[in-house]
């Protein structure tokens, strides 16, 4: 078991680093995009500017994302091959699509950022940047399937492999429709773009926040109303999907909503619980809302809801998802809280951008966005234990025991500890040898 608990470790702390990294490679393309059109529309070099010096971030986290996307890979195929074995009879076409989507951002990528300034009709030029957007949604689209397929498996008979080992009945575009792929997917990409454009409002703000120069001050202004506009888009689609993603889990999935939940026993009117404290197999000590779960899981408060007590022990996820989920939905509410006081303000012509609490707000919401991000991902997985694949293969089946593939992985760990602040500090001096003022005098 300590070599599965290695296993563990190592699989959460590679996709702990890789899926802001892979967010930024859905969400990044886009904000170029955007910020290019608006450039050319009105005529606005700040925006071109800011297109410009966006893509070129874009290169370099596209390449360490690429990296770190491939070690994925290996940790899947190293620690976990009898997970990989079925995958590869039943549900391997995402990951080959995968591949095509992956080429198709890069050669376009490349296109993108050797032909500025080498068309007349500049829309030509922003046209390139289309093909890029679209890769990135498309990869993260894909791989998200899979997860759909862990989370509902399809495409096989899963009584004969239960009962056999047998892999029959196989059905390969079955992955692409399982019963959770819609939802996950508007989920994913759109909690993807949310924390992403976060990230650079927190880091805009920052910058803003760092200078007096009035021309540079004009460039992060217009760089945040960009990205506030587009990330309160977002906010409010990754708020919606949520909630629906949730309330799919009562029938989908409904160990991990109890657990979720903090649901000891099936119920009706039941409470949304809000805190608590795991103690043993229970909750306590915990808010209640009379009757809401009921209305959001089902739509009335009659409505019953799924309890742990109907499933065997050995099957629940750990309470800990509950912790998770609160932490989750109150940083939501805080994000969505300060972007909408930063709107509030602009309506109101109270200018905050001169308000360095306001400021200071938009870098704690990019933290946050981060974190929700990040936690919602470990409750999502960890409210699927004991499974890998649910209800077919558990964590503890697919894992490799051997102590000979530990140096292998332990190079892997190395890795990210190297390439991450290596990464800033390429970002950091590929920008100080790109002066902002130069550029937008330019």
């Amino acid at each position: 078991m300590l070599v599965v608990d290695f296993d563990r470790f190592l699989m959460g702390f590679s996709l702990g680093v890789h899926i802001p990294l892979a967010s930024i490679g859905i969400a990044l393309p886009l904000i170029v995009m955007l910020a290019e059109y608006l450039g050319i529309r009105y005529a606005d070099r700040n925006f071109m500017v800011l297109a410009k010096r966006l893509s070129l971030a874009l290169v370099v986290l596209f390449a360490i994302g690429t990296a770190s996307g491939m070690l994925i890979a290996l940790n899947i195929l190293l620690l976990w091959p009898k997970f990989m074995q079925l995958v590869a009879q039943v549900a391997i076409l995402p990951f080959y699509l995968e591949t095509f989507a992956f080429f198709m951002e890069t050669i376009f990528l490349s296109i993108y950022i050797y032909s500025w300034g080498k068309f007349k009709n500049p829309y030509v030029h922003l046209i390139s940047v289309i093909p890029v957007v679209v890769g990135g949604f498309l990869s993260g689209a894909l791989i998200t399937m899979i997860n759909a397929f862990m989370n509902t498996p399809v495409g096989f008979d899963i009584q004969a492999y239960i009962s056999s080992g047998a892999v029959t009945n196989i059905q390969p575009l079955a992955v692409f429709t399982s019963p959770s792929a819609l939802i996950e997917l508007a989920h994913v990409l759109t909690t993807s773009c949310f924390a992403a454009i976060f990230i650079f409002i927190a880091y805009m703000a920052y910058r803003l926040l760092r200078t007096q120069d009035e021309q540079k001050r004009n460039y992060y202004i217009k760089g945040l109303n960009l990205l506030i506009v587009v990330g309160a888009v977002f906010t409010v689609l990754a708020l919606v999907t949520g909630i629906v993603s949730i309330a799919t889990l009562v029938n989908l999935q409904p160990e991990k909503y109890a657990a979720i939940e903090g649901n000891l026993y099936p119920q009706t009117f039941a409470p949304e619980r809000i805190g608590g404290i795991p103690v043993g197999n229970t909750l306590q000590y915990f808010i209640p809302i009379p009757e809401l779960q009921s209305i959001l899981a089902t739509g009335s408060p009659s409505g019953m809801v799924p309890g742990l007590s109907s499933y065997p022990v050995d099957t629940w996820p750990p309470l800990i998802v509950h912790l998770m989920f609160d932490i989750m939905v109150g940083s939501g509410f805080l994000v969505a809280g300060i972007l909408a006081l930063f709107v509030l303000l602009i309506l109101l012509k109270r200018n905050p951008y001169v308000n360095r609490l306001m400021l200071w707000l938009m870098i704690i919401a990019g933290a946050l966005a981060v974190l929700i991000l990040e936690i919602g991902w470990v409750m999502a997985e960890l409210g699927r234990q004991p499974w890998i694949i649910y209800n077919v293969m558990r964590v503890s089946d697919a894992a490799n025991y051997s102590t000979s593939v530990i140096p292998i992985t332990g190079l892997i760990l190395l890795f990210y500890v190297i390439a991450i602040p290596l990464t800033i500090v390429l970002l950091r001096r590929i920008f100080r040898n790109r002066p902002l003022e130069e550029e937008l005098k330019a």
